[in-house]
């Protein structure tokens, strides 16, 4: 599986679901190298823990932030762009959404949700357990779903009941029962987060009494009684084909099945085998889902496909027009689009597929290109890669086509270009190509992967 060499179009694919996007000189690098090593090559991230504090400075990142909402997305947009390890950027953004905590006046604050950020990003490719641990006393989860308050004399259920229904066991089918969520809010009691982050455990805010949750008896262990709550979570067969499919979802295609456990997928599958075959390691099952025949070999017209997110739209125009996706323009083009990063809507998250395309969205999705051409425009033009010629859309629009990072453009495609080209006849050059770039970033082809 994967020996096979990786066409321009599974390296636009690959790198357009889990990568925010190509370039040019990317598909150039791993056309005609075997699929596994442009596959390996993206999940070789060292472990964070290891590297240098230049990137992973927690304490300088959020001095540099502060409370400061749009700068923190900028920082964030800006990291997406220029990382060396770009997998590892796409898995953050996508377990923001899975564990999705916001930026609310009264709630977490924008220090939180960026020392949040970064736990996330420690554990990305890590343990799945070990990151479940980590966010259910991560201080802004506390403070988000009311674990802070949640005591032995006024149990607060909403950690434990997403716990369940959002982030480790789902709802088709569900395992658990109120009895469960009630049970596990006992036992997750005492913990607590101030304004500055700082968790503590209270023993006299802690439920010592015994626990039942999903037919385990769990003894008073104190502050180690969360862990057990993950454990028991993590035990049920239904977890690994859950967290699965939701990684299936984000980075593949959306599964018709209504019921994980008796309407099998084949991706699904495979992702979940690879969580228990190694007890929960993200990157084994990330590598099983982009090595998979089913992720790299999906039938479009099936519905197989991903729509990509604003946030990666961005990223990855920003790179295509040699802009910083740190602009204080981006982060509200974004939002604008519908993801506004570090306030996801709810604790479900951002819409997902097919949900990013409506007409409410489609006109802030095309003032994202609008505005990258902007920002090229009044960038300094000795900083900006030159783009191709307008003339090379009446051509065959090859030079446009992998300037995006794209292996292809649908006929459809092709023919609006010309149609904008042969329209504009006498029009200064940088107008046709600005217009080319919107109109190339507003397409199905860069979409939709």
């Amino acid at each position: 599986m994967g020996q096979s060499a990786a066409s321009r179009a599974d390296v636009a694919r690959l790198f357009g679901r889990a990568a925010f996007g190509a370039t040019a000189a990317q598909l150039d690098q791993w056309q005609g190298k075997p699929y596994a090593a442009v596959v390996d090559h993206l999940l070789n991230v060292p472990d964070p823990a290891t590297r240098g504090v230049a990137l992973d400075d927690v304490s300088r990142v959020v001095a540099e932030v502060g409370h400061n909402l749009p700068l923190a997305q900028s920082w964030w947009l800006r990291r997406m762009q220029t990382t060396p390890w770009p997998l590892e950027e796409r898995l953050v953004l996508f377990w923001h959404d899975h564990f999705a905590t916001s930026f609310t006046p009264d709630g977490p604050s924008v220090m939180l949700l960026m020392k949040q950020n970064q736990t996330l990003r420690q554990h990305a490719l890590g343990s799945f357990r070990a990151m479940c641990e980590a966010i259910t006393i991560d201080p802004a989860m506390l403070i988000w779903l009311n674990g802070s308050v949640n005591t032995v004399e006024r149990p607060n259920e909403n950690y434990a009941r997403e716990l369940f229904e959002l982030f480790t066991l789902g709802t088709a089918p569900q395992v658990y029962s109120e009895t469960d969520i009630r049970e596990s809010a006992r036992a997750l009691t005492g913990w607590n987060a101030d304004a500055l982050g700082l968790v503590r455990f209270n023993p006299a805010n802690h439920d010592t009494g015994t626990k039942s949750v999903l037919g385990t008896t769990i003894e008073d262990a104190g502050e180690l009684e969360y862990k057990a709550i993950v454990d028991v979570a993590l035990r049920q067969p239904v977890a690994p084909l859950f967290v699965a499919s939701k990684l299936v979802q984000s980075f593949a295609y959306r599964p018709t099945t209504r019921d994980v456990l008796t309407e099998r997928d084949p991706l699904v599958d495979e992702v979940a085998a690879a969580f228990t075959a190694s007890d929960w390691s993200i990157r084994a099952a990330v590598r099983a889902l982009l090595l998979s025949d089913h992720f790299r070999y999906a039938d479009p017209a099936a519905g197989r496909q991903v729509v990509r997110q604003p946030a990666e739209l961005a990223v990855h125009g920003a790179k295509v027009a040699g802009v910083a996706a740190d602009d204080p323009a981006l982060p509200q083009v974004v939002a604008d689009a519908g993801q506004s990063l570090l306030q996801p809507p709810n604790v479900g998250g951002w819409p997902v597929g097919r949900e990013w395309l409506s007409t409410t969205t489609a006109i802030a999705r095309y003032a994202l290109p609008v505005a990258l051409a902007k920002i090229r425009n009044q960038s300094l033009e000795l900083l900006r890669p030159p783009l191709p010629p307008s003339r090379d859309v009446t051509t065959g629009a090859a030079a446009w086509t992998k300037h995006l990072g794209l292996a292809s453009l649908h006929p459809t495609t092709l023919a609006a270009l010309r149609t904008y080209v042969t329209s504009r006849t006498g029009a200064p050059e940088v107008e046709l190509q600005n217009g080319i770039l919107a109109l190339l970033m507003s397409s199905p082809d860069w979409e939709v992967m």
